[in-house]
């Protein structure tokens, strides 16, 4: 018994080595992502001050994509590093209530994120062309809210549009998934993973029924993002 588990273990990890071997040298690969997405806002001032201040609630962000690249290096061995980014934008709406003045508004517009990780990941082969990768990255994430308007709420009417914002903020992400090769130095990947990115604020301008007026930003706290990438990398 105890012979052929020592045999098994033997066996798995000549393969392994196998299909180490020869694999190190320099790679790049585009990335393709969807998912979704989820956050939260403790703003109780946002607006115009006139208004008492805008209580955000009914926050919702749809479902994300995004596109992006990387390029790294493998070595002769399971670990990888590689440097990537990834442009990812979805829907974003909430409500704030002005309770100073009995009005509510309501705000959609588009969340984009434009993300640079420095990563790592550890592949477990299961064969010559197969293996299972782990994969954990810190970085950046320029976040900004872009073509947000202002509607009354119930009825629609334009009220105003808010101005754009860029936030820089920590970035991580998590990832699992599988890697395949399909010639020597092709590989497609499929991997599910956790990305934090961070916060969103609006600028601090609106432009419509008042004309150009100044109010306090209204803030998108702690985004993260579940998501699921295919990836195409070549090996030089």
């Amino acid at each position: 018994m105890h012979g052929k588990a020592l045999l098994s273990i033997l066996v798995i990890c000549a393969t392994s080595s196998n299909a180490l071997a020869g694999d190190s040298g320099y790679f790049g690969g585009v990335d393709l992502s969807t998912g979704s997405t989820r956050g939260s806002s403790s703003t109780k001032d946002g607006g115009a001050p006139f208004a008492g201040g805008g209580v955000v609630s009914n926050l919702h962000m749809g479902q994300a994509t995004g596109i992006g690249a990387h390029v790294g290096y493998r070595f002769d061995s399971p670990v990888s590093i590689f440097l990537s980014y990834q442009h990812i934008q979805g829907n974003i709406s909430w409500d704030a209530n002005f309770p100073a003045v009995g009005a509510a508004s309501s705000y959609a517009g588009q969340a984009i994120s434009q993300t640079i990780l420095a990563n790592i990941a550890y592949a477990f082969p299961l064969s010559v062309a197969t293996a299972i990768r782990t994969t954990l990255g810190i970085g950046a994430s320029i976040n900004t809210l872009s073509g947000v308007r202002e509607t009354v709420l119930n009825t629609g009417q334009f009220l105003s549009d808010v101005a754009n914002h860029d936030e820089i903020s920590p970035a991580a992400k998590v990832a699992l998934g599988i890697r395949q090769k399909l010639t020597r130095n092709i590989e497609i990947g499929l991997d599910a993973g956790l990305t934090y990115s961070g916060g969103f604020r609006t600028g601090d301008t609106r432009s419509g029924n008042l004309g150009v007026t100044e109010i306090k930003p209204y803030k998108i706290d702690s985004v993260w993002r579940t998501d699921v990438a295919a990836s195409l990398r070549y090996r030089f």
